[in-house]
């Protein structure tokens, strides 16, 4: 039996009617009124059902109890290891973010080293420094979501919230959600989610492949990138679709700024 909510429900419907069948062959009102001196005034025959149905209830009970011992393992499991995936996801963020700051922030002993006099630091190299590592950490907080079916009066926020829910993810804190683009008939435009944390984004990019299971299959999440990024991934995409040509027989998908692939099963 595999452990779930419903099953959970099912079971207690199950117990009531149970309940309710000994409580009426024990001719009593309620279990207060289920007692020895009750029990003793049964009939052989009426007792011993009474005991059969309480073996079966027990017996169900503890496939119940064995299957969710089961589910809450699995759970640790996948919990421990997502801990795992987020602490390296984060760690790839802080090092990406000290890297944005090394290549703008040239420090004046560097700048001395290497006798760079056309190109001071001013106020305005700082602030555009600071402003890149600013656009850097908010981007690390969004994602776009794809392949949603435009309404009227729909509400992106929630939309993004179901793909959270489909993903066995409590939704988190969501800032600000939107369409991005100019609205063309015949083209579903991206919704852009900006989230309170790096690690809400991460999660839900690091399972996004999940979502094919789902009923949400054609929906496809992306992190969001810059110009120089979405130029090397396209050039990323392009490479992938070649590959798909000359070898459709494989699972092709991009990881790590390169294009990897699997054997199909």
């Amino acid at each position: 039996m595999d452990f779930s909510v419903h099953s959970l429900h099912t079971f207690e419907f199950e117990l009531s009617v149970e309940l309710k069948t000994v409580l009426n062959i024990a001719n009593v009102p309620s279990t207060t009124g289920l007692n020895q001196n009750s029990l003793m005034k049964l009939y052989k025959n009426d007792l011993t059902e009474i005991v059969l149905r309480l073996v079966k209830v027990y017996e169900k009970n503890l496939k119940i109890c064995k299957s969710a011992a089961v589910k809450i393992d699995q759970l640790k499991s996948d919990q421990i290891e997502n801990q795992k995936k987020l602490m390296e996801l984060q760690d790839k963020q802080i090092d990406s973010v000290q890297q944005t700051v090394k290549t703008e922030l040239k420090t004046w002993a560097d700048v001395a080293k290497q006798g760079v006099t056309s190109k001071p630091i001013t106020k305005h190299t700082v602030k555009e420094a600071v402003r890149s590592v600013n656009d850097e950490e908010k981007r690390s907080r969004c994602l776009l979501i794809y392949g949603v079916e435009e309404k009227d009066n729909e509400i992106p926020c929630v939309i993004a919230q179901n793909v959270y829910r489909k993903l066995n993810f409590n939704p988190p804190k969501i800032v600000d959600s939107y369409r991005v683009g100019r609205k063309t008939p015949g083209k579903l435009r991206p919704i852009k989610v900006e989230l309170k944390h790096p690690t809400d984004a991460m999660v839900l990019l690091k399972n996004a492949g999940k979502l094919r299971s789902t009923d949400m299959s054609s929906v496809y999440l992306s992190p969001d990138r810059n110009k120089q990024q979405q130029a090397a991934h396209s050039k990323l995409v392009a490479e992938m679709r070649t590959m798909i040509k000359e070898d459709p027989n494989k699972f092709y998908f991009i990881r790590n700024n390169k294009v990897n692939f699997i054997d199909k099963k």
